[in-house]
């Protein structure tokens, strides 16, 4: 489950980079789909997402 919302959160934050670097005009953000920016403009970067359980405690070597 956590990889398949990463995956998701990873196409979020392209889409987040693309408004940013691609310099969208006005005209063009208020032809999109308000939702969907919403969603690209929330996106998380990898260090700052919830992490897997299991993961974490492999890598702290407790299992």
């Amino acid at each position: 489950m956590f990889e398949l919302k990463n995956k998701l959160e990873d196409l979020k934050l392209s889409g987040q980079d693309t408004l940013v670097y691609l310099h969208w005009t006005p005209e063009q953000w208020l032809d999109s789909d308000f939702y969907d920016l919403l969603e690209l403009q929330t996106a998380k970067k990898p260090e700052d997402r919830e992490q897997d359980p299991e993961q974490m405690l492999k890598g702290m070597g407790l299992i």
